[in-house]
């Protein structure tokens, strides 16, 4: 024998009730989430490069730091340790490389440095820089530094060049 149940008068009213919440649920649920983009992480992050002015075999760098004052302070830590009287010489924020090349022996003035969006444009960059300061003489070292993706836009905030370009090769400076 074949029983059929009946809903009580209190049941179809929460059937009514729950038979939107359902079809709501179930379309809801038919859109793909992966669709929506979400905001991608930006931490600024912070690098220098701090040389001796004097002989720019002494050199010292910094990446990946949370603050601009953090980021000079260490470049600075890093090429004193070397045994160099250092300066700044550059100071950017955000996603990007900065190259350090120069030039062994007693040159002096034979570096230049270069920054950009990727590693082969700051190169490009340095080796036109130090050209500049050793009357072409080739720089065959060379060393690099990058932030990582998602670190900010790229932002240079100090450049020493114009200050250093003003010098010739072999000159003696009290920085």
């Amino acid at each position: 024998m074949n029983e059929c149940r009946i809903l009580p008068a209190s049941g179809l009213f929460f059937l009514f009730l729950l038979v939107p919440v359902l079809l709501f649920s179930q379309v809801k649920s038919g859109v793909k989430t992966d669709a929506i983009p979400t905001p991608v992480q930006t931490t600024v992050k912070y690098g220098a490069l701090a040389i001796d002015r004097g002989n720019g075999i002494y050199f010292g760098w910094a990446s990946e730091c949370v603050s601009l004052a953090e980021a000079e302070k260490k470049a600075l830590e890093n090429c004193s340790k070397k045994g160099g009287r250092c300066t700044i010489v550059l100071s950017y924020s955000g996603t990007g490389c900065a190259v350090y090349r120069f030039i062994s022996g007693n040159v002096g003035m034979g570096y230049g440095w270069g920054l950009a969006a990727t590693k082969e444009e700051a190169d490009k960059k340095a080796k036109k820089e130090c050209a500049e300061r050793s009357y072409g003489l080739p720089a065959p070292n060379m060393v690099s530094s990058c932030n990582p993706a998602n670190s900010g836009d790229l932002r240079l905030i100090y450049d020493a060049h114009d200050e250093i370009k003003s010098l010739q090769p072999g000159t003696i400076t009290d920085y």
